[in-house]
C-alpha cells in the first residue's frame, strides 16, 4: 500500500517476515523551503503539496507551481504504527539529485553532502547508505530536505526501503555481490584481450572487444549503486559523474567498432566516421562543461544509442543472411542489449526501480556470447593456417617426388 497524503500506515506490518518496505507514495512536499523538526512543531496548520516519491520534479507542479531542475525543497512523511513498543529498524537510503539531509524523529540520520538555497552553498554527493534507528511511539517522522544545482535532473528517483538490520544489510549485500561479480569479469575479460592484442598484433577486433569489457566494467562502478563511493569517500562528485557518462560513451563506441570489425561488410566507412565524430565531440563536452550543462545532453545520447542498436541489428542481420555463423551469437547478444536497455530507459524515464541481478547477468551474457564470436574467428583462422600447411607439407612431397 503506497503513502497516501503524507501519511504510510506500516500498523499490519511484521518486519520480521514481510522483508522490506519501500516508502513509496505521497510525500508532504514543500518546494523552496528547507524545514527542520523544530519548523515543523511550530506550524500550527501545514499546508503541504504532495509529490510522489520516487519522482524527479522536473517539470512538475507544486499547486500552480512548474518546477524546475535546479532548487531545493522538504519532504516530510509519517508512519503510522500500532503501538509504542520500541524496535530496531534499518532505512536504506538512495543517492538523490544531488543531496539530502534527512531526520527521523527530529534526530539528524543522515546526510550526502551539503543542502544549500543556491549553488555556491549547495554540495553535491551520491553516496547510497544503510542508518540503523530505534523506532519508538505511534509515528515515525521523515523529514527530508533535498537541493540540487549541479545536475539535469532534481529530487528523490530512488525508493528508501525500511527493515530489520538483517533484511536491509541482505538486500544491499545482494546488489554489491552482483555489481562486484559483473565489474569483476568486464576487467577480467577486458585485459585478457587487450592482453591477447598486444601479443597478435592486427587483431583490432579484440582491441575493440577488449575495450569495451574494460570501459563497462567502470562504468559499472560508477552508476546505479555507486560502489567507487562506497570504497572511496574522498571521490569528487563532479569526477565520478564524468566517469559514468564518458564510459558510457567509450563503451558504445567500442562496441559498435567491435561490430564494424568482425562484420566488415555491414558497415559503411562513412558511418564509422560519424559515429566516432559524435563521441568525441560529446566526450569532449562532457569534459569541458559542468554537470549541470552535460547532464542534459544524456536523452538525446540515449536516442543516438537506439539509432546505433538499429544499425548493429542490420549489419548482424546481413551477416547472418551471407550465412556466417557467428553472427548469430552477435543476434542473440543484441537481442538481450535492446531488451537491457528498453529495460533501463524506461526505469530511468518512468522512474521505478531497476533489478541489479537481473541486469547485471545480462550484461555479462552480452559479453560472454560476444567472446564466442571472436573465439569463433580465432578458430577459422587457425583452421586457414592448418589448411594452407597441410597444402604446403603436400606441394613440398609432391615437388621431392618429381626431383
Amino acid at each position: 500500500m503506497p503513502a497516501r497524503k503524507g501519511k504510510l500506515d506500516i500498523s499490519l506490518v511484521d518486519f520480521n517476515q514481510a522483508g522490506l518496505v519501500s516508502l513509496d507514495g505521497e510525500w508532504e512536499f514543500y518546494w523552496k523551503q528547507l524545514l527542520a523538526p523544530d519548523d515543523f512543531k511550530a506550524f500550527a496548520d501545514p499546508d503541504p503539496h504532495y509529490f510522489a516519491v520516487p519522482e524527479v520534479w522536473n517539470n512538475k507542479y507544486a499547486g500552480l507551481q512548474e518546477l524546475a531542475p535546479e532548487g531545493y525543497a522538504t519532504y516530510r512523511l509519517l508512519l503510522l504504527r500500532n503501538d509504542s513498543e520500541r524496535q530496531l529498524l534499518s532505512l536504506s537510503i538512495p543517492n538523490v539529485y544531488t543531496n539530502y539531509k534527512l531526520w527521523i524523529n527530529g534526530v539528524i540520520l543522515s546526510s550526502n553532502g551539503n543542502v544549500g538555497t543556491e549553488a555556491s552553498l549547495a554540495k553535491p554527493q551520491w553516496e547510497p547508505v544503510i542508518k540503523t534507528f530505534e523506532a519508538s511511539g505511534e509515528t515515525i517522522e521523515i523529514i527530508l530536505q533535498v537541493s540540487n544545482f549541479h545536475h539535469a535532473r532534481g529530487g528523490v528517483h530512488k525508493s528508501l526501503k525500511l527493515g530489520t538490520p538483517e533484511a536491509i544489510s541482505k538486500d544491499r549485500e545482494t546488489a554489491v555481490v552482483a555489481n562486484m561479480l559483473l565489474v569483476g569479469g568486464l576487467l577480467i575479460l577486458g585485459a585478457f584481450f587487450l592482453v591477447f592484442f598486444l601479443i597478435r598484433k592486427g587483431q583490432r577486433a579484440t582491441m575493440y572487444f577488449g575495450a569495451l569489457c574494460l570501459f563497462w566494467g567502470i562504468r559499472s562502478l560508477f552508476s546505479n549503486i555507486y560502489l567507487v563511493t562506497s570504497f572511496f569517500e574522498s571521490t569528487s562528485w563532479g569526477l565520478a559523474v564524468r566517469v559514468e557518462y564518458i564510459s558510457l560513451y567509450l563503451s558504445m563506441l567500442w562496441g559498435m567498432l567491435f561490430i564494424s570489425s568482425v562484420f566488415p561488410n555491414g558497415m559503411k566507412a562513412l558511418y564509422k566516421y560519424i559515429l566516432i565524430t559524435i563521441n568525441y565531440c560529446i566526450i569532449s563536452l562532457t569534459v569541458i562543461l559542468p554537470p549541470v550543462f552535460f547532464t542534459q545532453l544524456l536523452p538525446a545520447y540515449q536516442f543516438f544509442i537506439a539509432v546505433n542498436l538499429l544499425y548493429a541489428v542490420v549489419v548482424i542481420s546481413r551477416a547472418i543472411y551471407e550465412k556466417q555463423f557467428e553472427a548469430w551469437f552477435s543476434a542473440a547478444s543484441i537481442i538481450i542489449g535492446i531488451g537491457l536497455f528498453a529495460y533501463e530507459l524506461t526505469a530511468y524515464a518512468l522512474v521505478v526501480k531497476i533489478n541489479l541481478v537481473f541486469l547485471n547477468l545480462g550484461y555479462l551474457m552480452i559479453f560472454f556470447l560476444n567472446s564466442l564470436v571472436l573465439a569463433y574467428h580465432f578458430v577459422g583462422a587457425y583452421k586457414q593456417v592448418h589448411v594452407l600447411e597441410k597444402e604446403k607439407a603436400s606441394s613440398f612431397e609432391r615437388r621431392l617426388r618429381r626431383a
